[in-house]
């Protein structure tokens, strides 16, 4: 739903977000915010299908930090990996990155990020897919990886700004929406657009 009138009170627009690379593609596209992480349980509970499981949780993110700060505009993020039709969130530990990343080798998986957008308590959601084809990698190499870069905060282990070279042969779709933000679906999307307008408004009530 497009947003064209706004509380007067709401002056601010909140990141529900940790993720460095979500706060840095959206510093990049022009937008000022504060960071209040939502904190909520992410366990598939209820089983969803790869693609809503993302939306639902992306959504769930904006409404639990919206309904604390009903004056803001609320946006947030989901990211996860499905490989054969299978959620593969965050690793817990090195091992479990490691066993990730060897499931990963060699074959074709899919990254899916979706961004919510909630104000006024009107929500809007996009997401996108890409798909990410992996190396044949050796264990040693799984292993230097880990050992060398931060895995523990990524969706199947694995930045794809720091390990392109080292473990992807072939990537299809968008690029940052493997970071972890879908560009290209948030460009002329109603999420753009009422984040703009949203924009205007708030550097017109400033002047």
């Amino acid at each position: 739903m497009k947003i064209t009138k706004f509380n007067q009170k709401k002056m601010e627009i909140i990141l529900a977000s940790n993720s460095p690379r979500r706060k840095k593609i959206l510093s990049e596209l022009g937008y000022k915010f504060i960071i209040l992480p939502s904190g909520i349980d992410e366990e598939n509970k209820n089983n969803l299908s790869p693609d809503r499981y993302v939306v639902d949780t992306s959504e769930r993110k904006a409404i639990s930090v919206w309904k604390k700060h009903k004056d803001y505009a609320v946006i947030s993020g989901d990211t996860i990996v499905n490989f054969e039709n299978s959620i593969i969130g965050k690793p817990r530990s090195d091992k479990e990155a490691f066993n990730m990343i060897k499931q990963l080798s060699g074959k074709k998986h899919y990254v899916i990020s979706a961004l919510s957008l909630i104000i006024d308590g009107t929500i809007n959601t996009i997401y996108d897919k890409s798909s990410v084809i992996f190396n044949d990698l050796k264990d040693s190499d799984i292993y230097e990886y880990i050992s060398s870069f931060e895995v523990l905060d990524k969706a199947g282990a694995y930045n794809i700004e720091e390990c392109a070279d080292i473990l992807i042969k072939n990537i299809d779709g968008c690029y940052h929406n493997i970071v972890g933000f879908p560009v290209k679906k948030f460009e002329n999307s109603i999420i753009e657009e009422n984040l703009k307008n949203l924009w205007f408004f708030i550097h017109t009530i400033k002047k």
